[in-house]
């Protein structure tokens, strides 16, 4: 595969916090390759700080932890976000079990008004 001076290099390019293509080119070498070689050593890249994913994505406010996949500071930010920005299109639609006409808000492939008429729908009387 590679010789260990190679990979050192690789290593090292990488641990500067350059991407597999780049290091592909630069050696003229396979990008999943390079992947592997990283993955293999656990080799980390520095972190590429960008001044928004450090706070809030509701209310703006510094989060507690910078480092991991917090987006909101607390559940209420994370509610109120998804309150605003979440589909509200209701549609009418008719459960295929009992009939009755009921409104399901963003998914127009619903098929059942609740889980009594899905249950009865596909196991039938001794389901509840």
């Amino acid at each position: 595969m590679t010789d260990n001076k190679t990979k050192e290099s690789i290593l090292t390019m990488r641990r500067e916090g350059m991407s597999f293509a780049e290091i592909a080119d630069f050696l003229s070498l396979s990008p999943n390759t390079v992947k592997s070689i990283c993955y293999r050593n656990r080799t980390q890249t520095l972190a590429v700080t960008d001044d928004r994913s450090n706070v809030c994505k509701n209310c703006g406010r510094p989060l507690p932890s910078p480092t991991g996949r917090k987006v909101f500071c607390s559940n209420r930010c994370r509610y109120s976000w998804w309150n605003r920005f979440r589909s509200r299109k209701p549609y009418r639609l008719t459960c295929y079990c009992c009939g009755r006409e009921f409104i399901s808000f963003g998914n127009r492939k619903k098929k059942y008004c609740s889980w009594e008429c899905r249950r009865f729908s596909r196991y039938g009387e001794g389901a509840s």
